[in-house]
């Protein structure tokens, strides 16, 4: 069977986005059928619209009760990657074409990706990139001055390292800054 691979990266607050690239997908033939990283894997399918819809798992969940709940519902489990559970339904007029049926779902599955540990990771990135970053602006301790190729890399290469270690900073920041606003605007809704 044809089968093609596409690059995406999706940020942890960015689901939707990715819910609606998947139907687009499908609808133009390409099935989901694997996740590694940042690249998806489809095969060929009939063209028809289906609604992809992602779910937050929390630890401690039964994994066949978990799946066969959503299944009573007439979802399909495509797959699971890291904490994400992938489900799809082929649309129909007058079907109930989400899984979380109220908003008190969808704020416990919000509060579930904030409790994910994302915020303490973005701590400890801008704690090592300040680190690194001292350390090649204002220490001698990577100066390069011809003790070996290693001496050299590292003087060359740490200070883009801290760079990138801000970058992933601000990106994981950002989620979790968007995750806290579709919290409150869901939770401002029931006043």
């Amino acid at each position: 069977m044809e089968s093609k691979i596409e690059k995406k990266n999706f940020g942890i607050a960015e689901f939707t986005q990715q819910e609606k690239w998947l139907e687009e997908q499908h609808k133009n033939g390409w099935r989901l059928i694997k996740i590694n990283g940042i690249k998806y894997r489809f095969e060929r399918c009939d063209v028809d619209e289906w609604i992809y819809q992602l779910d937050f798992k929390g630890n401690g969940v039964a994994e066949e009760d978990y799946i066969q709940m959503f299944m009573d519902c007439g979802w399909e489990y495509v797959l699971q990657h890291d904490k994400w559970c992938y489900f799809r339904k082929k649309k129909e007029v007058g079907a109930d074409l989400s899984i979380f049926n109220d908003r008190f779902s969808k704020i416990d599955m919000y509060s579930r990706m904030l409790k994910s540990r994302q915020l303490i990771v973005a701590i400890a990135l801008f704690a090592i990139a300040c680190v690194i970053e001292y350390f090649t602006i204002f220490t001698n301790a990577f100066k390069g001055d011809g003790n070996g190729p290693w001496v050299d890399f590292w003087s060359g290469a740490l200070p883009w390292i801290g760079i990138a270690l801000l970058v992933a900073t601000y990106f994981s920041v950002d989620q979790y800054i968007k995750l806290r606003k579709m919290v409150e605007e869901l939770k401002s809704s029931e006043e």
